[in-house]
């Protein structure tokens, strides 16, 4: 029987799900029994008996110790359990979930260790994103699952800035006189993303109300602005000599707030596409 072709990023999902459970009934997680269970749900009529490790076939098993290594690289699972010499067996086949894992992995639908996922789930949430946006803040996840957390902040704060001039040219195409749009443009045409911002905000915050209203949300402003302040700012120290340092915590923090800071902006953009101001 030819192997069958396997979604990778529902196997990974699929592994995800069940550290999410803890440690099995009799046992702590160990690498088999993660691949049984990663088997089951390949061929869900085919497992009638509980499989040897040996049997497990390679196109499982070498994905899930694959993943499991990015994990332990990541800081997500620990090999081992306890410290040997009677007490647990430190090294794998067994392993362990630290708490910083557990924190990843209970954090939600987007979870920056996971590239793949979290790009498809912000594809599904936003589907007009651009590819552009996408570019760098692809390179922002790989920089996070690498540990390049300075890294990471530089490249989202790009992706945030690509987006911050689709709403700068939104803007400009719905100010309803040419007048305004001459103004407008020589407000932000090659100016620093500061100038942009506070320009574009000029243009909106007497209106934010009713576009908040329009869009069914309490205050557009604070998804918006306020999650663009945090990126810019991090951006803007980390991309320079300062010396400045972004740690896990902040950069894990800034990618789960883009898709929301994301979203608030294509919905703004959709707005200013129906409407002159």
């Amino acid at each position: 029987m030819p192997n069958p072709t396997i979604d990778t990023l529902q196997l990974r999902e699929w592994i995800y799900d069940r550290l999410k459970r803890g440690p099995f009934a009799n046992s702590e997680l160990e690498l088999a029994e993660v691949a049984r269970e990663v088997y089951g749900k390949v061929h869900p009529t085919q497992q009638t008996r509980p499989m040897g490790a040996h049997e497990i076939p390679s196109y499982i098993s070498d994905v899930v110790r694959g993943v499991i290594w990015e994990l332990i690289i990541q800081g997500i699972v620990v090999p081992g359990t306890g410290i040997g010499s009677g007490a647990g067996s430190p090294e794998l086949p067994f392993f362990q979930v630290t708490e910083w894992g557990k924190r990843c992995l209970a954090s939600g639908e987007f979870t920056p260790y996971d590239t793949g996922k979290y790009i498809e789930r912000l594809k599904a949430k936003v589907p007009q994103v651009e590819p552009t946006v996408i570019l760098y803040l692809t390179e922002s996840l790989t920089g996070f699952r690498g540990a390049s957390y300075l890294g990471s902040a530089v490249m989202l704060g790009v992706s945030a800035e690509t987006l911050l001039l689709s709403l700068r040219d939104a803007v400009y195409a719905a100010l309803d006189t040419p007048a305004k749009q001459a103004k407008f443009a020589a407000d932000t045409k090659g100016r620093p993303a500061k100038r942009i911002y506070d320009e574009i905000r000029k243009r909106l915050d007497p209106i934010m109300q009713n576009i908040s209203n329009d869009l069914g949300k309490e205050d557009i402003t604070a998804e918006l602005t306020g999650i663009f302040d945090m990126i810019r700012k991090t951006r803007n120290e980390a991309g320079h000599p300062t010396g400045r340092k972004v740690e896990r915590e902040e950069a894990f923090a800034l990618l789960q707030l883009f898709p929301l800071y994301c979203d608030a902006g294509y919905a703004v953009i959709q707005w200013l596409g129906g409407n002159t101001i």
